[in-house]
């Protein structure tokens, strides 16, 4: 066997190791984001509608437990809306029941939103928590 063959047999090994690499990746993060769908919402022309966006309680509670088909925006890192979620109008919920205002940066300016307040995010946006954890419903 020739150096050739030799080489042309590892470079096809290494590149079969890194196609199998890709496509487990590539199933976990469709599991992930299969998680961080919303039941009660309709999708019309790629812009989501949510059905019921109640977050508060009959006795006046505010619900900020995660629920299924809530988004947690991480501190610091950035989402883009129409590639991570959907577009349209969320509520902003704290992470930390003990913060009522948190900083959240949609297209590159940073505005500060109370507890409870709604956004509305366009396809293209790009968002990320500032100052602490964000959850959207």
């Amino acid at each position: 066997m020739s150096w050739s063959e030799i080489a042309l047999i590892c470079v096809s090994a290494v590149l079969l190791i890194v196609v199998l690499g890709w496509i487990v990746t590539s199933h976990n993060q469709k599991a992930k984001d299969k998680d961080k769908k919303v039941d009660d919402y309709e999708i019309i022309d790629g812009v989501r509608y949510t059905k019921d966006d109640k977050v508060i309680e009959e006795n006046g509670d505010v619900k900020v437990t995660l629920k299924k088909g809530d988004i947690m925006l991480e501190r610091g890192k950035e989402y883009k809306v129409g590639k991570d979620l959907l577009a349209g109008k969320y509520t902003v919920l704290t992470g930390d029941e003990n913060t009522q205002e948190i900083n959240i940066r949609i297209g590159g300016l940073v505005k500060e939103y109370k507890h409870f307040s709604s956004i509305v995010l366009t396809d293209g946006d790009i968002i990320s928590a500032v100052s602490a954890n964000v959850v959207l419903r």
